[in-house]
Order: structure tokens, then sequence, then C-alpha cells
């Protein structure tokens, strides 16, 4: 009986941590770039605001200026860590909220691209260097900006034991002043979950354990 007990407990803890719906917040920048830095010298911190842009906890991070506007080239980079390649290898998707609430800031467009930059992996855009994410120019709401991690990355990044680290590359316009402004918050990420098949041959396992459990009492 301890046996199958022990047998039953084991399979309900794999199936529970194979459907686990919680993501990982990476970065919120509470009042703080937290290890964040800029790839363009046009670019800086401008504050960090309790009202504008705030998707997590109670601050967003300020970042203003450039005449010339973003150049498709590096953007912001934050730091290398082993934790971050953890999250990253069970994760499905990256993402991180963006506001840009003043209209004809950054010439009406802002393309994003994200990096993840690890030794095993090289510097890899999620998605092939097509700038696919953009803010809503003009309003106040955030946009959340999200990009897929492929497979093969995450299968990689498990077998790594070298830090990553994400950036991000932007492209855009400017207003032809220094107070192109936007707003970050909450980067994140959402997990991956098993292939359907996988978690309904779990829960075919399950259902075949516990029959025959009943048939031993």
């Amino acid at each position: 009986m301890i046996q199958r007990l022990c047998s039953l407990a084991t399979l309900a803890f794999v199936v529970t941590v194979g459907i686990n719906c919680d993501g990982a917040l990476i970065n919120s920048w509470e009042n703080d770039a937290e290890g964040w830095t800029f790839n363009n010298a046009n670019y800086a911190t401008a504050g960090f605001d309790t009202a504008i842009g705030v998707t997590d906890q109670t601050y967003s991070w300020q970042i203003a200026g450039g005449t010339a506007g973003p150049d498709y080239g590096g953007f912001i980079e934050g730091p290398s860590t082993m934790a971050l390649t953890s999250t990253l290898a069970g994760a499905d998707q990256l993402l991180v909220d963006v506001t840009v609430p003043t209209g004809g800031d950054f010439g009406w467009y802002l393309q994003w691209t994200a990096i993840v930059d690890n030794a095993d992996t090289g510097y890899t855009s999620l998605d092939g260097y097509s700038y696919s994410q953009s803010p809503n120019i003009g309003d106040s709401n955030p946009k959340t900006l999200m990009w897929t991690i492929p497979a093969a990355m995450r299968a990689t990044l498990a077998a790594s034991s070298n830090p990553t680290k994400i950036l991000f590359q932007v492209g855009g316009g400017s207003n032809g002043a220094t107070n192109n402004t936007m707003y970050l918050d909450n980067l994140r990420t959402v997990p991956a979950v098993p292939e359907p098949g996988t978690a309904a041959l779990a829960g075919l396992a399950a259902m075949g354990l516990a029959a025959w459990s009943r048939r031993q009492e």
C-alpha cells in the first residue's frame, strides 16, 4: 500500500509540475534600472514613473532622448546571469510592456526585436531580426510586446552552464527633439507547457494507476 501511495504521489507531482502556468518576472524596474544599461548613447534614463506605463508593482522605467531616433542597433541590455539561463530554458515566450503616450514621438514608429545572448546559443534574435513588435504611439495604454522562444533554444539553455542576458534592438524615427519618451515595465516570461500528446499520456497513466490501485484494495 505504501508503495502504491508513493507511486501515485510521484505521478501527481510530475503532472502538476508539467502544467504549471506561472510565469517568471525578470524586471519591473522599481525605481532602479536593475542592472540594465544603454547601447545607444542618444538615450538615457529620464526617471521612474508611478503613473504612466505601470503594469507591475509601483514604477515604470522612463527612457528619453534621440534627435536622430533609434538606429535598429543595440538599444538596451540587461545583466548576464545564470538565473536567466534557467528562466528562459523553461519559458515559451518573452514579454515586455511598452508605453509611448505622446503622439509624434519616434516619428510615429518604433520597432523592436528581442535578443538572447548566451555562449551556447550565440547572439540570437527571437524574431530573426524582423523587428516584429511595436508599441502604440500616442496611446497612454501599455502595449505588450511578445516573442516566442524556440524549443531548440530552450533545450540549449537547459544544458548550458553559461550565463545569459537579454538585449533589445530598436529602430524608429524622432520628433526632431531630444524628448522622445517611452516607458517600460514588467519584463517577464510565459512558461513552456507540455505538448497535448504528452499531457494526454500523463492523464491516461494517472487514471490507469488509480484504477490498478483500487483493484488491489
